[in-house]
């Protein structure tokens, strides 16, 4: 009976231990087979997706992530253009009043004409002119007077010509290049909401600078945005001829020298607008008597500027005025 049990016993040692012996090659087999999918993943750069890919009813996959793009290293503030002085933006705008008020005494008449002010107000409103200080009717009525008429020109030459080469206004008649003029008349307005306007001046302000940039053939130089000679003669073309469907009621003498040298001041304003799209500043013109609001019987014979954003696209609590407008008591 003795002998018996120590069999047993035997016999119960001898197949813990095999047993032992399998668990620990199983084991060892498992963090082998581990270890070696680890090395693969990070050699080949593979992930392990979870094989279910049916969603349950209901369940909405969370959004994916956009990704962080690694810093590059580069400063576009090195490449985009160093604002201009402000003293020097202001001559060029006294320059230009100058060569407008010069381009009214020198081609338009002050003859008594018979035309129904109606008609002149509604091509003004097709020019969109904007009711400030004067309304259409009113400028209409100036204009008819010999007394005022080249007072009444030049604010209409002054809005229609700054207007369109202004990010802000989105003149149909626009002298900016073709694709930004494109892209603002797209644009969708801002939403109510004083955070949504505020968001969309800082991405278009934003969108400004770097459309210019990048349409810039030569970016390394770090100058404004050159004019194209052949679209800004078409453009300006075709400026003049909406313009004189109002101002062709005064011309003077020969009409087509008229048309010429328009379409030169047009040019001109031109080539300011492209400095100002140029510049990491936002800036706009201003044709009312005054930055804050306008003054009844006043015309202005040449538009303001103010500066509206500082150079990194922040916007100021009111405009800072950099050249007043030009203004004629009427």
């Amino acid at each position: 009976m003795q002998i018996v049990k120590k069999e047993t016993n035997a016999g119960l040692v001898a197949g813990v231990a095999v047993g032992c012996l399998l668990a620990g090659a199983l084991i060892g087999f498992v963090v082998a087979l581990f270890l070696y999918r680890r090395r693969q993943q990070k050699q080949h750069g593979t992930y392990i997706v979870s094989s279910s890919t049916v969603e349950p009813k209901g369940h909405h996959a969370p959004p994916a992530q956009v990704p962080v793009p690694k810093d590059s290293g580069i400063n576009l503030d090195k490449f985009i253009l160093d604002a201009a002085p402000d003293q020097e933006i202001a001559g060029e705008l006294h320059s230009l009043g100058s060569l407008i008020q010069q381009h009214v005494e020198n081609n338009y008449h002050l003859y008594p004409i018979n035309v129904d002010p109606r008609e002149l107000a509604v091509a003004l409103s097709q020019l969109g002119v904007v009711e400030g200080s004067l309304s259409a009717e009113a400028l209409a009525t100036l204009a008819l007077e010999p007394q005022t008429r080249h007072v009444a020109l030049q604010h209409v030459i002054s809005q229609v010509l700054f207007s369109s080469v202004d990010v802000g206004s989105r003149s149909r008649l626009s002298m900016l290049p073709a694709p930004v003029a494109a892209f603002l008349q797209s644009v969708a307005p801002a939403e109510p909401g004083r955070s949504n306007e505020e968001a969309s001046s800082l991405a278009l302000n934003q969108w400004r600078v770097l459309s210019t940039f990048l349409l810039h053939p030569s970016r390394s130089q770090r100058t404004s945005l050159p004019l194209s000679d052949g679209a800004v003669a078409s453009q300006a073309a075709g400026l003049a001829s909406a313009l004189d469907t109002f101002l062709g009621y005064f011309v003077s003498g020969d009409s087509g020298q008229q048309k010429a040298h328009l379409q030169a001041v047009i040019a001109e304003i031109a080539k300011l607008g492209y400095v100002l799209l140029s510049q990491p500043s936002e800036w706009r013109f201003v044709h009312d008597a005054g930055v804050g609001g306008g003054r009844n019987g006043v015309a202005v014979v040449c538009a303001g500027l103010v500066k509206v954003t500082s150079r990194d696209g922040t916007r100021y609590p009111t405009p800072q005025q950099v050249v007043a407008p030009v203004i004629v008591q009427v």
